[in-house]
């Protein structure tokens, strides 16, 4: 007698083949998901990291032009030189400018 099995969809001698056979699938699929799973949850860290720098990049870009503002309002003007790399933007990365 022979015995198909839907999880592998395949064609088995004994019954004991056939469990073999699932339970190696079953436990790949189970390493897989948590595989996922790990890749998921490193992948949410890694935005969550993303997102704080940028966050602080931000705070940063603020700090300085608050503090420029009030250079300017105290004493007229500013005088330097910038590198344009040295200007931080958010779409640097999309263009690939520098």
């Amino acid at each position: 007698m022979k015995y198909f099995s839907e999880i592998t969809n395949k064609v088995y001698d004994t019954p004991e083949a056939l469990q073999t056979a699932e339970l190696a699938v079953k436990e790949a699929e189970e390493k897989e998901k948590v595989k996922k799973e790990k890749a998921a949850a490193e992948r949410k860290e890694r935005a969550a990291a993303v997102d704080a720098a940028r966050k602080e990049m931000v705070a940063a870009q603020k700090k300085y032009k608050d503090a420029l503002e009030d250079f300017c309002n105290r004493y007229g003007s500013y005088h330097t030189t910038l590198n344009v790399s040295e200007i931080p933007t958010l779409f640097d990365r999309f263009f690939n400018l520098f």
